[in-house]
């Protein structure tokens, strides 16, 4: 009997908590399954590599999920092996112990630690 009393209190909070998040997503956070492949041009994802975006050869379609007949959601890349020199070129350029490495690069392991801080408030 105890227990039956306190489920409605304990959903009533467990939604007023949950309309509580999703109200306060960003925009950019959400996405409305029934715009999936309304748009006639499907978005195309490409392979950054060097600070450079670049476009495949061959590309994935991403049929839509929700409606088999509407335009495809997106394309992604299916990058082919012999494409993948420049990709391996710039893993090579990283130093063995890293780019973060807070043993050789104090200040950056530092600034770090403030935007942990700062985003933890």
């Amino acid at each position: 009997m105890m227990l039956s009393m306190r489920l409605p209190t304990s959903s009533a909070a467990l939604r007023r908590n949950s309309r509580r998040c999703i109200t306060s997503l960003p925009s950019w956070a959400t996405l409305d399954p029934t715009s999936l492949g309304s748009a006639t041009t499907p978005h195309s994802v490409t392979n950054l590599v060097n600070g450079q975006w670049n476009t495949p050869a061959k590309s994935l379609i991403i049929p839509n999920p929700m409606d088999k007949d509407a335009p495809p959601v997106c394309t992604v890349p299916d990058t082919q092996p012999e494409e993948l020199t420049p990709f391996i070129e710039s893993m090579n350029r990283i130093p063995k112990s890293g780019v973060h490495n807070p043993l050789k690069n104090v200040e950056r392991y530092l600034q770090f630690g403030e935007i942990s801080r700062k985003a933890g408030q």
